[in-house]
């Protein structure tokens, strides 16, 4: 839910606005999303792997 709102605020600003330090700043984000998306499957994974024991 938030990374899918994440992408597509910086697709809007990709498309509005063109200027360098945004792009920056937008891949940063996307960045982060995808960092806190991975450690969330990570930990799922973690739990599902548990639970066997």
């Amino acid at each position: 839910m938030v990374l899918g709102i994440m992408v597509l605020v910086a697709l809007a600003l990709i498309l509005y606005e063109q200027q360098t330090a945004g792009f920056y700043l937008l891949y940063g984000a996307m960045g982060v999303g995808f960092f806190v998306l991975a450690t969330n499957v990570l930990s799922l994974i973690q739990r599902e792997g548990k639970q066997d024991d």
